[in-house]
């Protein structure tokens, strides 16, 4: 045994496959291989059978492979915040994690009844206080199991040993918690994807506040000024909050400068590579550094597999 252990995480959009692989060397981690291919046309998650899904997913699977393949077979995943539900709930701490759970899956049954919660996968993480009343409070995030199926079909037909699926958002933020210094500042994270974003307020390293937007017609710009200037988060942030990360799919720098000038906060594409080591010989072909941001969740994911 060399004392090594690998894992790769694959970030599935609705137009990119990415995949980054990381290894562990001792208490290090390293990115050894990173590598992304588009899919078209893109996924519409609602709307496209399963069948399809798997369909897309493998095609682009292959396009990498003949690219830049894998070099081994534990595999974790990160989904698109779209396909998943996400909320805010209250919970009682007397109860147990499988009472807890229970719970969630009696709650989002009510809140969406057009929905069968138990064919649901649900997992929840404690959010810190801050914000949100009461003492308890909880980020739910529920994944219908269908494409829990699709990935594990996935992984047999292509020899991988699949450990862990997430929400995109939810692992980015996580990623970014763990690894940005210095902890004793808070953070606004902002994960931008297709057709939402998922704000992040975190203290201490921890989230108080998660919500979900959908960029309907509205400008995406206006839309995150909007949500920031919300007076419970807007006296959070003059308080304790001085940086904000974007990552998920790219922003402009303008739209950097304008959260910059509204807020006075300091915003940036989080940059992985500062916080973890690339192999010294690794190329990376069509992918500047000012896009590194986007392959946070497959870095997070595939970091979180240890």
């Amino acid at each position: 045994m060399d004392g090594t252990t690998r894992c790769a995480g694959i970030n599935v959009t609705s137009s990119r496959l990415q995949f980054v692989e990381i290894e562990k060397v001792s208490d290090k981690l390293l990115v050894t291989n990173l590598g992304q291919t588009f899919i078209t046309p893109s996924i519409n998650f609602e709307e496209n059978n399963d069948s399809f899904l798997a369909t897309k997913l493998q095609t682009a699977f292959d396009e990498i492979t003949i690219k830049n393949p894998l070099k081994n077979s534990a595999v974790s995943f990160t989904l698109p915040p779209e396909v998943f539900i996400t909320i805010q709930l209250p919970f009682d701490n007397n109860l147990t994690q499988a009472e807890i759970t229970e719970e969630f899956r009696w709650e989002l049954s009510q809140l969406f009844p057009f929905i069968s919660a138990d064919e649901f996968a649900i997992k929840f993480y404690e959010l810190g206080r801050g914000i949100l009343t009461g003492n308890f409070n909880a980020l739910v995030v529920a994944l219908n199991k269908k494409y829990l199926l699709l990935l594990k079909n996935f992984c047999i037909k292509n020899n991988l040993s699949p450990k862990l699926v997430d929400n995109a958002s939810v692992t980015a933020n996580g990623f970014i918690n763990n690894y940005f210094q210095p902890k004793e500042f808070g953070t606004v994270n902002i994960y931008n994807s297709k057709n939402t974003f998922t704000l992040f307020v975190n203290i201490s390293s921890k989230p108080v506040y998660v919500k979900v937007f959908q960029k309907a017609t509205d400008d995406f710009t206006s839309i995150v000024l909007k949500a920031l200037s919300e007076e419970k988060i807007k006296s959070v942030l003059n308080d304790s909050i001085r940086f904000g990360f974007f990552s998920g799919d790219d922003i402009s720098t303008d739209v950097l400068a304008q959260c910059k000038q509204s807020t006075g906060m300091e915003f940036f594409k989080f940059n992985f590579f500062q916080y973890l080591e690339l192999k010294t010989d690794l190329e990376i072909p069509g992918i500047t550094k000012e896009q590194y941001n986007i392959f946070t969740a497959a870095t997070g994911i595939a970091a979180r597999s240890y």
